[in-house]
């Protein structure tokens, strides 16, 4: 037996996929064109508001079921005349009157309000595309879910050559934008009662579809079968011939279009329904008609954007090898600065291997390496935003800001508008939508930087280079996939983790030294308070009564240079601080690592203890690893910390070779610690330093090593003492680090890590304290394959 439903299930399928009118409005243009169409006209007629006929019609239908109701015809009459919108054309009211009529009873009133309602508020949608022969209306437009432009899509995907799109999303195939064959429920949504009118160029009849829901309404047992729509056919006119195109009349309209509602699907959808980035008059094909006037639909201008701050640029790409890259490019034009990063291997890899979310979850729903995995499906993408720094426009160019960049970011701001083929993607871009989770981040940072309401940008994919981002059938956004969730975390890496550390970079490094500021403030209290005290001495002597008050005065300037000399002492004392908040941090991040193998070796020893079957010497053996990672935080202790002495830089190496040992037989990484000359390499320094700089190194090299993508070959780390040349090289065989990377890995907060993985300190950390033990650290000596492997601590 086959399947039967009700008709209430077309009414229920079409209120849960078309979300809104405005996607209903956006569904019927990619209809249209889909058919070919150069043009779409939307022409909005109302005469009478549907929140004004509900409660009309709710009226009459009391006075029909109340036998006691009296019913005066000539004042409700009048109340219909009332409710008439007042800029309604007078073509669109003549045809709601004409319905209408002058009825004398209530039941006349109720069937003529019905019709003068259908007649004089409608939605007209009228395209020039190829039209459909009445075959097509019956077989297709009929067909809820009908597969057409879905098997018309892939086969041009198929033809088209993937080699031609591995490195970017561009394709000269123009492709459908529908697939689900839903697009017609779109109608219904906005009204009740539809009229298709169409023709292939040529034929010598319109096509005629008349849909009435309204049974299916009334009437929740009325089966899907019992709905009979016929299409049927009428001449054309000999003009008419050559003309091709449908138009869909909708009507009994099913929610209120004021202007401000029309204007805000203007601004808010139909502007951006193709890619306003791409041209200015990427949306000029519509021609929308409200109440008989023209709206225009506005235009991405270009002029705002140069008001910017910064614009981020990143996009994926694939060598001819079909391993991806991550090029990101971030222009802070405030500050004339300028930084690249290309991103792969293994350092891609590591950037979507963690939840891109700042909430917390007990249970790790998404397996990172299979999402890691999924780079090599998820095809390239191309992304740029433009950032504004609101405070600092609004204070520096006020006027700008009120009369071009404000109204600006108030319509395009909100994050990324994402366009599929160069049409959009719902709902992203939208202010309630967060999909990147980007505003908690931008409220947990300091400034509230980069949230979304300072963005401005877009994201592009294509159906041929992406073929695995699919819409949901309700057009909330992707479906949930391993790509999915691939393309979230890169782009939260390109936001958080690379423009963002480096917009605070440059902010940091771009003000003035303290030792300036200070100068400056001295200078100006120095100066002014000389003039005041000239000023009150000349007063005082020109008003001598008031002494006692210039007393006071002159009391309260002492106070003030006072103060001002104790902040001196005090931003002396900063500088001082900084530096030790910045050795705790490096200690922080060593005792991590410790704290960790400390409670896996106490652990172990207990477990050994308690069990009564394990050897003394296994025992005294794991209680000498625990006594080796105590007197490494001994060494790293404030105190012993802060005495600098005379060292054998290789003895420190083996120190922290034996301490890392278990850890390096754990996961099968060979250390080797060489001495490439006789002579020592003795300096004077403080051990908890260099240690901490070398365990830096091991740290970054044991994350790398362990996580590499290719475990072929036999994972190693090479330290060599140079006491004739006074270095310390410091290499692995793990993925390297990119030539234009060789420097940005010493800022701070700069790291390919998974968030929960790196913090960014590492390097900077050990940069720092090399400098503070009279040596450098660097990156030199790039590998075969144009990567760096090897850190150098010179001490000459």
């Amino acid at each position: 037996m086959a399947i039967n439903f009700k008709a209430r299930v077309l009414l229920e399928l079409g209120a849960e996929l078309i979300s809104s009118d405005a996607v209903a409005i956006y569904e019927l243009v990619k209809n249209a064109l889909d058919a070919g169409s150069k043009r779409v006209e939307i022409d909005i007629d109302i005469a009478l508001q549907y929140s004004a006929y509900s409660q009309l019609e709710e009226s009459l239908l009391y006075v029909i079921n109340d036998e006691d109701s009296d019913f005066d015809a000539r004042a409700f009459n009048a109340l219909v005349s009332s409710c008439i919108e007042n800029d309604v054309t007078a073509e669109t009211k003549g045809r709601f009157d004409k319905a209408y009529g002058a009825p004398s009873s209530a039941a006349e009133a109720l069937r003529s309000l019905r019709a003068a309602f259908c007649e004089g508020s409608t939605i007209v949608i009228r395209d020039h595309g190829s039209g459909m022969s009445i075959e097509a209306l019956n077989s297709c437009y009929l067909t809820v879910g009908t597969p057409g432009r879905l098997i018309e899509k892939n086969i041009l995907i198929g033809k088209i050559d993937k080699s031609q799109i591995q490195g970017n999303i561009k394709s000269s195939q123009k492709l459908p934008l529908g697939e689900k064959g839903i697009g017609r429920l779109s109608a219904m949504r906005l009204g009740h009662l539809i009229n298709v009118k169409s023709k292939m160029e040529g034929e010598r009849v319109w096509n005629w579809l008349e849909l009435d829901w309204r049974p299916a309404f009334l009437d929740p047992n009325l089966d899907a079968t019992d709905l009979d729509f016929e299409p049927f056919q009428q001449d054309c006119n000999q003009d008419d011939y050559v003309k091709a195109g449908t138009s869909i009349y909708i009507s009994d309209l099913q929610g209120d279009w004021s202007s401000e509602k029309v204007d805000g699907i203007i601004n808010n959808d139909l502007a951006k329904l193709a890619d306003p980035f791409k041209s200015v008059a990427a949306n000029k094909f519509i021609n929308l008609k409200f109440q008989g006037k023209p709206r225009s639909i506005p235009h991405l201008d270009q002029e705002p954007l140069s008001a910017a701050d910064a614009v981020c640029r990143a996009r994926l790409e694939y060598d001819d090898t079909g391993s991806p890259h991550l090029i990101v490019n971030v222009d802070y034009k405030r500050y004339a600065r300028e930084r690249t990063d290309n991103i792969s291997g293994d350092h891609l890899r590591a950037t979507v291997r963690e939840e891109a979310t700042t909430k917390k979850k007990k249970v790790q729903l998404i397996d990172g390496e299979i999402v890691a995995k999924a780079l090599k499906d998820l095809g390239p993408w191309e992304m740029e935003f433009h950032w504004f720094n609101r405070g600092k426009i609004m204070r520096e160019q006020n006027d700008l800001w009120n009369r071009s960049v404000k109204p600006f970011l108030k319509q395009w701001g909100g994050g990324f508008l994402v366009y599929r083929d160069g049409y959009r993607v719902y709902p992203y871009g939208e202010r309630s939508d967060d999909w990147l989770d980007l505003d908690r981040n931008a409220l947990a940072a300091s400034a509230y930087k980069l949230n979304r309401a300072q963005m401005v940008g877009y994201l592009r994919i294509s159906s041929a280079a992406n073929p695995k981002l699919y819409d949901q059938t309700n057009r909330e956004g992707f479906r949930d996939s391993y790509d999915k969730e691939a393309l979230i975390r890169l782009l939260r890496y390109v936001i958080l983790c690379v423009c963002r550390p480096f917009l605070e970079l440059v902010e940091r490094e771009s003000n003035p030294p303290v030792e300036e500021v200070v100068a400056a403030v001295e200078e100006k209290i120095t100066g002014s308070k000389q003039k005041a005290i000239a000023s009150l001495k000349q007063i005082k002597g020109r008003v001598p009564q008031e002494a006692k008050n210039l007393e006071v005065v002159m009391h309260h300037l002492e106070e003030v240079s006072e103060a001002w000399e104790r902040a001196k002492v005090r931003i002396n004392s900063f500088e001082e601080e900084l530096d030790q908040f910045m050795h705790l941090a490096g200690v922080g991040l060593m005792i991590e690592f410790i704290a960790h193998e400390l409670t896996r070796v106490t652990q172990d020893t207990l477990r050994s203890v308690s069990s009564g079957k394990v050897p003394l010497e296994v025992v005294e053996a794991q209680l000498k690893t625990l006594e080796k990672r105590v007197r490494i935080l001994d060494e790293l202790s404030v105190p012993g910390r802060q005495r600098k002495a005379d060292h054998n830089i290789y003895d420190i190496a083996a120190m922290l070779v034996e301490f890392h040992s278990s850890k390096c037989k754990r996961h099968g990484i060979e250390v080797i610690l060489t001495q490439s000359s006789k002579s020592k390499l003795s300096r004077r320094v403080e051990k908890g330093q260099i240690l901490q700089i070398l365990d830096n190194l091991f740290s970054n090299s044991f994350y790398w090593l362990v996580n590499r993508y290719d475990q072929s070959e036999p994972a190693s780390i090479h330290i060599d003492i140079d006491g004739l040349a006074q270095t310390v090289r410091f290499s692995d065989n793990g993925p390297g680090i990119s030539a234009e990377r060789i420097e940005s890995v010493f800022d701070q907060f700069v790291t390919t890590k998974p968030p929960r993985e790196g913090r960014g300190l590492g390097l900077y950390i050990a940069r720092r304290l090399a400098e503070e033990n009279d040596s450098t650290l660097a990156l030199i000596q790039p590998d075969e394959d144009g990567m760096y492997r090897e850190f150098v601590i010179s001490f000459n």
